[in-house]
């Protein structure tokens, strides 16, 4: 074998390792690229399809959310403290209405805490009657009609049925616990044709109370969303205590 054969051999074995290892490098790119258009693409499914199991409707039911348009209204019953008005939106894959910040309202504080006259304390430590009288004790019970029913409120910002009883009162120096069945069981039962305005009203099973106003009515405070208000006594099974000497 000459030179010049040599030489060739050399030069197409080089050429064939350079062939191979641009080959090589062409298979590299092409499957970095195949691997980044995968990726993208499973990334942008992802994406179109999280609205549609986002807002599934056990998803939906367990955010507090519905698919209409009606008002919700969460009510805690607890010292007053509320959770209303909410306006749910319809969600739907690729359709949404804007919603304006007005529309998710949240009320945390009633009235309870904005009340800044006195309270049954006070009225205890310095009654505002001196003289427990049918006339005093409508005055005081119907100054207070209009008030809103609160759970666990006695005072005007804010009132239960105990606590309107007890609240009353205690503008008289009559302490009273704030709870129906202890008021019951720490007065007198009287017949209903010796009751006279002032007297309370006390349902039999110890659900509800008021401050008789005569002729069958009662001022009592209703129920949540209810505000205090003078009414036919609607049921009944209820018989009348006294709990505290009325002169007149």
């Amino acid at each position: 074998m000459n030179s010049a054969t040599a030489d060739a051999q050399v030069v197409s074995r080089k050429d064939s390792r350079r062939n191979e290892r641009s080959k090589s490098a062409k298979v590299q790119r092409h499957s970095l690229r195949s691997f980044g258009t995968m990726f993208a693409a499973t990334g942008l499914m992802a994406t179109f399809a999280l609205p549609s199991y986002g807002f599934a409707p056990e998803i939906t039911a367990a955010a507090g959310l519905a698919r209409s348009s009606e008002m919700l209204a969460i009510s805690a019953p607890s010292q007053g403290l509320s959770v209303a008005t909410v306006r749910a939106l319809e969600f739907t894959r690729g359709d949404f209405a804007p919603a304006e910040a007005s529309e998710f309202q949240v009320v945390t504080k009633s009235r309870i805490y904005y009340y800044q006259g006195p309270r049954a304390a006070d009225y205890l430590a310095k009654p505002r009657f001196t003289e427990i009288t049918s006339a005093n004790l409508m005055r005081s019970a119907a100054e207070l009609v209009g008030t809103p029913y609160v759970f666990g409120g006695q005072t005007p910002g804010g009132i239960d049925c105990s606590g309107y009883v007890l609240f009353v009162y205690s503008q008289f120096g009559v302490e009273l616990p704030h709870s129906v069945y202890q008021q019951a069981k720490m007065a007198t039962k009287i017949s209903i044709e010796e009751a006279v305005p002032g007297d309370i009203v006390i349902f039999n099973d110890f659900s509800h109370n008021g401050i008789y106003a005569g002729n069958g009515n009662f001022y009592h405070a209703p129920q949540p969303g209810d505000r205090v208000k003078l009414a036919p006594i609607f049921t009944d099974r209820y018989h009348i205590i006294r709990l505290a000497e009325i002169t007149g």
